[in-house]
């Protein structure tokens, strides 16, 4: 007799463990369903950003350039995607390089709505335009003849007014970032950057 109860415990609980492991695999598969569905919140393109500014600065078109220069995004999305500068100084040295991002205008729609009568004075949504955007604030080496770049992600909110944003970058040779701006920017010429809220 209590063999016979022994054995349906033992069975019980092969049972009960048996069940256990298949909710937890579907546990583990739900999981992973909602991560990758985060992780593609965001559209990389820096791959395609590096190997078009890499062609860009090959064909000596321009020594500063920014990958897309347009995009458009839905609340909630973001962006990654890159600047480029290639170091063409005509003495042939290495030199300290830095990036720099200004929010430049928005849609008359956006400034209305943020209770605005002009964009240069509506601190609120200045403030805004800089907190979507993150990338490195460092100087950076650049060898004679040879490009680096800078990888940069715009995300919106989902309360995000819809319209177009667009920012300025610039970069500058030889200062760091709290010195690189509109006023001191001497390298190449200033990058537009346009991302709308669709």
């Amino acid at each position: 007799m209590n063999n016979k109860g022994a054995i349906q415990l033992s069975l019980g609980f092969i049972v009960a463990v048996v069940f256990a492991v298949v909710l937890l695999s579907l546990a583990v598969t739900w999981l992973q369903g909602i991560i990758i569905g985060i992780g593609t919140l965001t559209d990389d393109l820096t791959q395609k950003a590096h190997d078009t500014l890499s062609e860009t600065f090959n064909r000596k078109t321009t020594n500063f350039a920014v990958y897309p220069k347009e995009y458009r995004l839905d609340p909630g999305r973001g962006i990654k995607l890159s600047v480029g500068v290639n170091n063409d100084d005509r003495d042939g040295q290495p030199h300290n390089f830095v990036i720099r991002l200004y929010p430049a205008m928005a849609s008359s729609d956006i400034i209305s709505t943020y209770g605005c009568s002009s964009f240069a004075g509506c601190s609120s949504l200045n403030e805004d335009m800089i907190s979507w955007v993150t990338y490195s604030h460092e100087t950076y080496r650049i060898q004679p003849n040879t490009y680096r770049f800078w990888d940069m992600t715009v995300t919106f909110p989902n309360n995000i007014v819809k319209g177009t944003y667009q920012y300025d970058i610039v970069s500058c040779e030889d200062m760091d970032y709290s010195n690189c701006d509109r006023a001191t920017t001497n390298w190449g010429s200033t990058l537009s950057l346009t991302i709308t809220a669709q």
